[in-house]
């Protein structure tokens, strides 16, 4: 027979004769509900049919037994039906169990932190930046080195043989609108038997103080000179300080 627990329904398959024809108490092993199960209609009736006994037979060498009474005894009844089987273990009363431990928790995996690459390019762009700063502020302070001038690098040449004359008067006058007009104006010379490379020319205007007033650098008319040649160079300039008398001229070299 098919049992259902009317408190959480749950369903057990069960033997008839473990209810029994008067039916029985019975407790749920899911919820704890306990409740009296009827017996089956199939039990029942069983119970009610009553099947008469076998005739025993006398022995035939002894007589029958007689009572006080005469009368012969009857025989004996029928042995008592065997109990009925225990309840399923569905329905057996069960320890009460423990309580789970709870489960250990793992440890978390470890994840490496992601990288920026919009940041490392930014540190790397501020480094080189740093770098090339410091390299200028050195070169402009300090000069090349000895080896980078061995190797013959721009701006690593020393002072040239090479002679600057200037003429005793300078074109230097107020046109007419006002403007002061300056015209630098000069020779250059190479009184050597080898070529000579000519750099730039660093023209500076001075007070009658010697104080320098105005300055700028006079690109060479040629790069390369040869030697016992001489070369003119002229370069004018407009707004320059009245107080601008006197010139003076020098190589525009690197510092070092």
């Amino acid at each position: 027979m098919i049992l259902a627990c009317p408190s959480c329904h749950t369903r057990y398959v069960v033997p008839d004769t473990a209810i029994g024809p008067n039916g029985r108490t019975v407790r749920c092993a899911n919820c704890r509900h306990s409740w009296f199960q009827e017996p089956t209609a199939a039990a029942a009736q069983a119970e009610r049919i009553v099947v008469p006994p076998p005739a025993v037979e006398p022995a035939p060498a002894a007589p029958p037994a007689h009572t006080a009474a005469g009368v012969s005894a009857a025989p004996p009844a029928e042995q008592a039906a065997d109990p009925a089987p225990p309840p399923p273990q569905a329905f057996a009363a069960e320890a009460p169990s423990r309580p789970a431990a709870p489960p250990a928790e793992e440890p978390l995996p470890f994840r490496r932190p992601r990288r920026n690459p919009a940041k490392r390019w930014t540190l790397v762009a501020a480094a080189a930046a740093v770098l090339m700063i410091g390299a200028t502020a050195g070169l402009y302070m300090f000069g090349l080195p000895g080896w980078a001038q061995g190797l013959g690098l721009p701006g690593t040449a020393a002072e040239p043989d090479l002679v600057i004359e200037l003429p005793p008067n300078q074109d230097h006058r107020e046109l007419a609108d006002g403007t002061i007009y300056f015209a630098a104006s000069g020779t250059i010379i190479n009184p050597t038997d080898r070529a000579q490379t000519v750099p730039p020319i660093l023209a500076e205007l001075r007070d009658a103080q010697g104080t320098i007033v105005y300055s700028w650098t006079i690109k060479p008319p040629v790069r390369t000179l040869p030697p016992n040649e001489k070369v003119n160079f002229s370069e004018a300039k407009l707004d320059i300080p009245r107080r601008a008398t006197q010139l003076t001229v020098s190589w525009s070299l690197p510092k070092g």
